[in-house]
């Protein structure tokens, strides 16, 4: 099930339903099943949440399902912009909490930053998502729900988008709900996304990156590297005291291997942390002849709560450039939306 059991007394949010588990609710109005189906398209595919306006249903079945559940993908409270294009919302979630989740405009590129928990249990160092701690884990609707109001949001303008599973929480961490959230979104039925335009993002969970090799539809693959050192690492990311570089590796290694899926790593460029020489040849030979590629992100600083820098944009380069010569394909990722306190590792809120 993708749902939570709803309290007594209290109508059930049929957003984030698949159709099974519309068809079983609708069971009591001794209707066709096809009627799950109807649902489910206004649900995901042309996100229409009055019951009213789901014209191809009988009136009196609108009505009772109006009177008997609710239709609640989440509520946009605040939208705010970044010069570039950028738009932040913070939403609040139907089970209570809100998150923040972000739209990206890349020439004509869309890409939807989501989040997956309140807060977040793996306190990265650099992150400021960790400093709020975990809270809870969202419902599969709680996480489509973002997506849909984003394109909301944006209109007719929307078109084609990407979606990474990179805002709050580790999504690995919310597998099951992740997983439902994904199979919704790819659904032709439903918000018909290619599997290939969503990515989920994880600071290196070992055994949830196992279990997604053995999913038959997968998401595409990113991971929080960070560092060259288990040393260093550890430090930055608490996980890795428990799954370090190697094992994360040959995990990664493994997982590419069974799925036939490349995957990426991403590397939060720290000044003086993990910029050195050093650090670009070990990573060099940890990469180089992998199936891997490498996003390097140049840290996205937060004055006064997060004690890192970001090297000056031409050691970025020139880390990028060594990279290259080296033979490991790595590409930069530079900061969106950081006026907005919407780039990667600025979302966080009081709860």
């Amino acid at each position: 099930m993708t749902t939570k059991a709803p309290v007594p007394g209290e109508k059930p949010n049929l957003y984030g339903w698949n159709r099974d588990e519309l068809q079983a609710f609708l069971e009591r109005y001794d209707i066709p099943p096809f009627h799950a189906g109807q649902v489910y398209r206004w649900l995901y595919a042309h996100h229409l949440f009055d019951v009213e306006g789901w014209t191809d249903l009988a009136l009196p079945l609108r009505s009772r399902i109006a009177a008997e559940a609710t239709v609640d993908p989440g509520r946009s409270m605040e939208r705010v912009s970044a010069d570039d294009g950028t738009v932040k919302f913070l939403v609040r979630l139907p089970g209570g909490g809100n998150v923040e989740c972000v739209r990206m405009l890349q020439s004509e590129r869309t890409t939807l930053c989501i989040s997956s928990q309140v807060g977040c249990a793996l306190d990265c160092d650099f992150c400021l998502t960790g400093k709020m701690g975990f809270v809870r884990n969202l419902t599969a609707g709680e996480i489509v729900g973002q997506v849909s109001l984003m394109v909301r949001d944006a209109g007719p303008e929307a078109g084609t988008y990407n979606i990474v599973f990179m805002g709050m929480g580790e999504p690995l961490h919310n597998f099951k709900a992740v997983m439902a959230a994904f199979r919704l979104l790819i659904d032709p039925q439903g918000f018909a996304l290619s599997r290939r335009r969503i990515t989920v993002s994880t600071a290196g969970l070992v055994p949830a990156i196992e279990r997604l090799a053995g999913e038959p539809l997968r998401p595409r693959l990113a991971v929080s590297l960070n560092a060259t050192t288990d040393e260093v690492r550890n430090r930055l990311m608490p996980i890795n005291r428990k799954y370090g570089i190697a094992r994360l590796v040959q995990a990664c290694r493994s997982y590419a291997d069974r799925t036939g899926d490349g995957f990426t790593f991403e590397y939060v460029l720290l000044d003086g942390i993990n910029d050195s020489p050093q650090d670009l040849e070990r990573l060099a030979a940890l990469l180089r002849g992998g199936p891997a590629k490498l996003n390097l992100i140049p840290f996205n600083p937060v004055p006064g709560r997060l004690a890192y820098r970001a090297p000056e944009r031409e050691r970025v380069v020139a880390f990028r450039d060594g990279l290259l010569r080296l033979r490991v394909p790595a590409s930069i990722r530079w900061s969106r939306g950081a006026e907005a306190r919407a780039a990667c590792g600025q979302l966080a809120l009081p709860v």
